[in-house]
């Protein structure tokens, strides 16, 4: 019995292994007979794409400028946004500028800054008192005519702090920022910009040259980082220079114009905001409430969020005009189809009189849909790479492709492809065999 036993388990074990191996291959068989129903599908459509060259030709050409238009279109959003986000950079992190306001007497407004004077004191009493602040720097403002041997250009020259140089990104790509101790010391030394490098040295290197600004020499010790245009003012056409030097030596001012003020929490903002104000009030003894209009605070912060969505709206936009043109593409597809359709009516009846099945037919289709939409695709790539390398060359505007904008274009490319071929596709599919071979 034993014996007996043990071999009813041996060939029920037998027969399960025997079922599974007959089960793999039935699956292996399945998934192969369908990846060669698909691939002649492919082939047939390629066929009969060919067949009618320059129908296929001025869709694929639709497919191909909607997916060019929509990677070149994001390369410029990307690259607006890059230079924005750069320049976004160079106005500092958690940043409030402090200015002088106007304070009114009677119904009479006195000039800027006229009972807001503020001193370098202002400033180093304002990181003492406020334990959010970071970090201060002082800044004065003036126009300056620069020259350098028979060379001459009228600039903006910026006495700053030492502390500067971090809070506004100001690095120097050549040469080096000055020391406090140099500011101590009222030293007479330069970082310029590159407007000012292209004006006065051309190509050669400015670094230990001397410079005269207002007939006094200056040594050139660092040349400042790009910042490009802003608004009407070219931030690259500035001279920056110690803040005592230009308020003692070159300027002559007695006051301070206006004071960076960085906030070591972007969560402390706001409150920051209303303890400079009080602080300031007390200090240049003002009546409660004219704190207001003495002082004027901006806050960096709002004009990096409001420049931001400006890019991002600018690249939405940017990519749904472009989303447009594959739209249209993407009816020039489906218009093929549907002129295919009507002139294949007798084969598709005569395919489906000898046993095909429907969804042979949409099959058909929509492969015929989809290699339309993916070689438009493909070629629309490297054609709206070709155009954004183009433009970048011949205007200089900022670009940049990214692997996203590829991969979206490509497949919206290829859903444009399903979704425009189904409507024909199953159009086909639904047609009756008998009135088919009937269809003159």
């Amino acid at each position: 019995m034993k014996d007996g036993k043990i071999l009813t388990d041996e060939s029920k074990t037998s027969h399960a292994q025997t079922k599974a191996s007959v089960d793999n291959n039935e699956s292996d068989w399945t998934r192969h007979s369908l990846f060669l129903k698909i691939w002649v599908h492919v082939l047939q459509g390629l066929k009969i794409l060919l067949a009618n060259k320059l129908r296929t030709a001025l869709s694929l050409l639709g497919v191909l400028i909607g997916v060019a238009s929509v990677v070149a279109m994001l390369a410029l959003g990307t690259g607006a946004q890059k230079a924005i986000e750069a320049q976004l950079a160079s106005l500092g992190s958690n940043l409030l500028v402090l200015r002088p306001g106007v304070l009114n007497s009677g119904k009479v407004a006195k000039e800027v800054g006229s009972t807001s004077k503020f001193t370098l004191e202002d400033a180093l009493s304002l990181k003492e008192a406020i334990p959010a602040i970071k970090d201060v720097a002082s800044n004065v403002n003036g126009k300056v005519q620069a020259a350098y041997l028979n060379k001459n250009w009228a600039t903006q020259v910026m006495g700053v702090s030492p502390s500067y140089v971090k809070m506004r990104a100001s690095q120097p790509e050549t040469g080096r920022f000055f020391t406090e101790e140099e500011n101590q010391k009222r030293m007479r030394v330069a970082l310029i910009g590159m407007t000012l490098v292209n004006e006065l040295f051309g190509t050669q290197n400015p670094i230990g040259e001397m410079i005269k600004m207002n007939k006094i020499n200056f040594q050139v010790i660092g040349v400042l980082p790009e910042k490009g245009a802003s608004g009407f003012r070219d931030q690259d056409d500035v001279v920056v220079v110690p803040i005592l030097t230009a308020m003692y030596r070159l300027l002559g001012k007695g006051n301070i114009d206006y004071i960076d003020i960085e906030i070591a929490e972007k969560t402390d903002l706001e409150n920051a905001q209303t303890l400079i104000l009080e602080h300031m009030t007390k200090r240049h003894h003002l009546a409660p409430g004219q704190e207001q209009s003495a002082f004027q605070i901006r806050n960096m912060a709002d004009i990096q969020e409001a420049l931001s969505e400006s890019s991002k709206t600018m690249s939405i936009l940017l990519a749904v005009i472009a989303a447009i043109s594959l739209i249209v593409g993407g009816i020039g597809i489906m218009n093929i189809l549907l002129v295919s359709v009507s002139e294949r009516t007798k084969e598709i009846g005569l395919r489906k009189a000898i046993g095909a099945r429907r969804s042979d037919i949409l099959t058909q289709f929509i492969v015929e849909a989809l290699v339309i939409s993916i070689f438009g695709g493909v070629l629309g790539i490297v054609l709206g790479s070709i155009i954004t390398f183009v433009l970048t060359m011949i205007t200089g505007w900022a670009t940049s492709i990214s692997v996203f904008s590829i991969v979206l274009a490509f497949t919206f490319s290829v859903s444009i492809g399903i979704i425009f071929g189904i409507y024909p596709a199953k159009k086909a599919s639904l047609l009756n065999p008998i009135e088919a071979l009937r269809y003159e």
